[in-house]
């Protein structure tokens, strides 16, 4: 079945993280990327029902995510359920898992995954043209790369969201820098799953880049 990852990429904290995505999510997800400024709501109509997974990062506010340049992806009451009927979802932005998660699966989602707070992590600014190199930034995204790769390898959604939670323990445990692990610690305190922790997606080929992208040259918002 298809797939469709979202991702923004118009700031330094979009950047980073579609960093992170790009390198070792979006080899998995199939050839269509909504990535930049393809990551806007006309596309995502258009590709979202027949998908049996949602993975997107952005900005968000509880009841809102949103793709590049702040464009609304979805908002509650203003989407229509066929975009989020029969998938399992993961929104990596902040606070969506106040209200807009939940609201999805009232809307027929079998899960949504997200978090109940600001998304926080330390970023790099001087590697902001090959994100994923930035040892910084993944002390709190690889722990999000490693619960999705377990949800790419078919395992229940809740065993996905462990995967997630025990990378950020083990992080956290192994970090020296006190700033950085309070961040490792407050994203695992805030990470939730609603609806059906015992689903699973098809289990899509495990590829991974032998090699990283390219550095990324599109500019950034000011």
């Amino acid at each position: 079945m298809p797939a469709v990852l979202a991702i923004a990429d118009y700031d330094l904290p979009t950047r980073s993280a579609s960093g992170f995505l790009l390198r070792w999510i979006a080899p998995r997800m199939g050839p269509v990327t909504l990535f930049s400024i393809f990551d806007r709501k006309l596309p995502f109509r258009l590709l979202a029902p027949p998908a049996d997974v949602i993975v997107g990062m952005g900005h968000g506010d509880p009841d809102i995510f949103t793709g590049q340049n702040g464009t609304i992806i979805l908002e509650v009451g203003e989407y229509d359920p066929k975009e989020v009927n029969g998938k399992v979802i993961k929104l990596l932005a902040c606070q969506c898992g106040v209200e807009l998660c939940q609201d999805m699966v009232s809307n027929g989602a079998i899960c949504s995954m997200g978090y109940k707070d600001d998304y926080v992590w330390i970023v790099d600014a001087d590697l902001a043209s090959t994100p994923w190199s930035d040892k910084m930034a993944a002390a709190c995204l690889m722990p999000v790369v490693n619960g999705l790769n377990s949800l790419l390898d078919g395992e229940e959604a809740q065993e996905a969201l462990g995967t997630e939670l025990i990378s950020y323990s083990i992080n956290a445990e192994a970090e020296e820098d006190e700033l950085i692990r309070s961040c490792i610690e407050f994203n695992r305190k805030n990470a939730v799953l609603f609806g059906n922790g015992g689903a699973r997606i098809k289990a899509r080929p495990d590829i991974s880049l032998p090699f990283p992208p390219p550095p990324l040259l599109i500019p950034l918002s000011a």
